[in-house]
């Protein structure tokens, strides 16, 4: 009896024996176990966020006829002064004919192009590529973002694009028989002539439905605007707009943005200075303006107006927007915040794995914000972070020199 009690005594001792074992083995690898991030260069945009009101030159076109309106300008194109933007028919079917002839011209436009043209042996094959993939992507973004107006267009680019590719590939393209049918629907779809053709006396960019601001401000203001017009502006209502109203041009290619932001923020940043606001996810949204003016104000923040002179659909659309404003780009080694360490002299930098070899770089920031700091690229140079290094994110008792078990 007195046996068996030694024997489970020894058996848990045993066991307690090969627990603590496993324990101290887990803990030793588990302290080698350094997990590293490759270090690339990469390029960060300094940018401020900042509620932005849009300011034009807008004229709201009327007309008396009373009837169905299409639309003849693209929505967000250039127009000229005296060019046709809109139709007014008496009947909605007519309307809608009239409305599918003109997206049928637009692709009989294409075909014909492409029925026109024969092979060309010195054309850059690379090139031509690059261009229908292009395309091909900019159909999937326009579904990703909902830009369904933009599809249409994207997609007769890219069959033109890849139709002279098959073309100057040798293969046979003939597109006759699909002129010869979209010559047939287009004709019977303009039976009936609209009543009346609306033209425009303004030179600038079309946008066939107005957003019922367009007189809070205008940009032959701009260099009165105060931050009181400017929060008057942010709080307006929308006016109604009238029933005969054909859309609106913005007069002219320049128009405006106006915010209020951090005045330290803005330091460095003068009058003239090329800046890109941000408006959206997309390519579409993001444009390329100079700072036209500045205003310091006496509470700290700054009265910020950029002047633009780009414009599509998108941006045609926009008046109160949550964007940013990018200032200044940096390339250089992006790292994580949390993987930069101090040496015993104080100086920056992190620990890399080089080998079986922990080893401590020193880095030379240029730009941080709350997550990552990029650091300058030394590459050759000895003892300094460069690309491709191995940095190591997490491990414990990190030493330089140290040499892993």
């Amino acid at each position: 009896m007195k046996s068996d009690r030694v024997t489970r005594i020894l058996a848990g001792l045993l066991i307690a024996i090969v627990f603590v074992y496993i324990a101290i083995g887990i803990y030793r690898s588990s302290g080698n176990n350094y997990r590293t991030s490759t270090a690339y260069v990469q390029s960060v945009s300094e940018t401020i966020d900042a509620e932005m009101y849009i300011i034009r030159e807008e004229h709201i076109i009327t007309s008396d006829s009373s009837g169905v309106v299409v639309s003849i300008a693209k929505n967000g194109g250039k127009v000229s002064s005296g060019s046709d933007i809109a139709a007014i028919f008496k009947r909605e079917k007519d309307a809608e004919n009239y409305a599918k002839a003109l997206s049928l011209e637009k692709k009989l436009e294409t075909y014909r192009k492409i029925d026109s043209q024969v092979k060309l042996a010195n054309l850059d094959m690379e090139k031509l590529t690059g261009e229908t993939n292009r395309n091909f992507c900019a159909m999937l973004d326009s579904v990703y973002y909902n830009k369904f107006s933009d599809i249409t267009d994207n997609e007769l680019a890219f069959s033109e694009n890849y139709s002279r590719k098959s073309i100057s590939l040798g293969y046979d393209v003939d597109c006759t028989d699909k002129i010869i049918k979209l010559e047939k629907q287009i004709q019977k779809l303009t039976s009936v002539k609209p009543s009346k053709i609306i033209k425009t006396d303004y030179a600038g960019y079309y946008v066939s439905r107005p957003d019922g601001f367009e007189r809070v401000l205008s940009s032959d203001k701009i260099d009165e605007i105060t931050p009181e017009m400017l929060e008057k502006a942010f709080k307006a209502e929308k006016h109604k707009v009238s029933n005969n109203s054909m859309g609106k041009v913005i007069n002219g290619f320049e128009w405006y943005a106006a915010c209020i932001v951090p005045a330290d923020r803005m330091t460095g940043v003068e009058v003239g200075k090329k800046v890109r606001l941000m408006f959206g996810e997309s390519d579409a949204e993001i444009v390329d303006s100079r700072l036209y003016s500045k205003k310091m104000l006496d509470d700290g923040g700054t009265l910020a107006v950029f002047k633009c002179s780009f414009m599509n659909e998108e941006l045609s659309n926009l008046r109160k927007v949550s964007g940013k404003i990018v200032i200044r780009d940096y390339t250089g080694i992006k790292i994580r915040k949390d993987a930069v360490r101090f040496n015993d002299k104080n100086q920056p930098g992190v620990y890399i794995k080089e080998g079986n070899l922990i080893k401590f770089n020193r880095i030379e920031e240029i730009y941080s914000d709350d997550n990552f700091v990029v650091a300058e690229n030394k590459a050759g140079a000895a003892g300094w972070l460069a690309q491709y290094d191995e940095i190591v994110v997490s491990g414990k008792e990190l030493t330089d020199g140290k040499v892993i078990e």
